[in-house]
């Protein structure tokens, strides 16, 4: 009896530990501007409308996940450092990417130059980054909401 008393106990205190840290986590987050991309550089944030997002590219290739299996995109967007030039902008070593959800992957410089490499696509009123020639599709991120620039 002593035991599924201190389960219980031990379960509610997991609970209400998940609910203080999903709180936390929540109320931390940065806000994303509605209809905008935000494009941040030396501690600067400049906002980037979706509607100014030209030019608008078709954009076609195959992604590759981790079990190997190919999807093909063919979609619309515009090249990363074509974004970064719109913000008046470029990288110089490093591009982190956040999706909503802060989920964030880093970028080279290089690999922003590489033309065709580095796509955001517009699907839907949100964005999406590609990274075509990576194994496992890890840069792939829906719902970006900015770009920081290094």
């Amino acid at each position: 009896m002593k035991n599924h008393k201190l389960i219980i106990v031990i379960i509610a205190v997991l609970v209400l530990l998940t609910a203080v840290l999903t709180a936390v986590h929540l109320t931390t987050r940065e806000q994303s501007t509605e209809g905008a991309l935000q494009v941040v550089q030396n501690g600067k944030t400049r906002l980037v409308k979706l509607d100014e997002l030209k030019p608008v590219s078709q954009v076609q290739g195959t992604v590759v996940n981790n079990a190997g299996e190919e999807k093909k995109i063919d979609s619309r967007g515009i090249l990363v450092s074509d974004v970064l030039k719109l913000a008046g902008t470029d990288v110089t070593a490093e591009l982190r990417v956040t999706s909503d959800d802060e989920y964030t992957v880093s970028l080279t410089a290089e690999e922003v130059a590489e033309e065709g490499k580095a796509w955001l696509l517009i699907e839907d009123g949100t964005l999406r980054l590609i990274v075509f020639g990576d194994q496992g599709a890890k840069r792939n991120v829906k719902n970006v909401i900015r770009l920081t620039v290094e």
